[in-house]
């Protein structure tokens, strides 16, 4: 979870933690870097404004240092929002959301983004409807 507004980055923690994810927090989109660099992560959560780097930053870095993580990004927004140009690719493949949020949509997000990566790494075709495993989920 990655968002430099200290009770945002808190809340949606505890939220994510109490449905038995394993959860790493970043104050900026270099931190969160530093920790994709380090340890493999199954979704990423990041708010889109943030002063240093924002969260497309981050998306397009994480993307070319691994992959693997191209569908499972969930930005968070509230304006003002970049050009829609630079949004483009991200709008590809990701999942945006505008705040305010609940945090039953973003655990929403969460599932459907495990669902996706599950059945692409699976090749299964029809387990949309099945639920990520509790407790299997890593997030930064």
């Amino acid at each position: 979870m990655v968002d430099d507004n200290a009770a945002m980055r808190e809340a949606i923690a505890r939220s994510l933690r109490r449905r038995g994810c394993s959860v790493t927090t970043a104050v900026s989109g270099v931190d969160a870097l530093e920790a994709l660099r380090m340890q493999p992560f199954d979704v990423v959560i990041t708010d889109l404004n943030m002063p240093e780097r924002g969260g497309l930053w981050l998306w397009r870095q994480a993307v070319a240092l691994r992959p693997e993580l191209r569908g499972r990004f969930v930005i968070i927004a509230s304006e003002p929002f970049p050009e829609p140009r630079s949004m483009s690719h991200f709008l590809e493949s990701e999942r945006f959301l505008l705040k305010p949020i609940t945090l039953d949509l973003l655990w929403r997000q969460v599932e459907e983004v495990m669902r996706d990566a599950r059945v692409a790494a699976t090749g299964a075709g029809d387990q949309r409807r099945d639920r990520p495993s509790r407790g299997a989920e890593r997030t930064t």
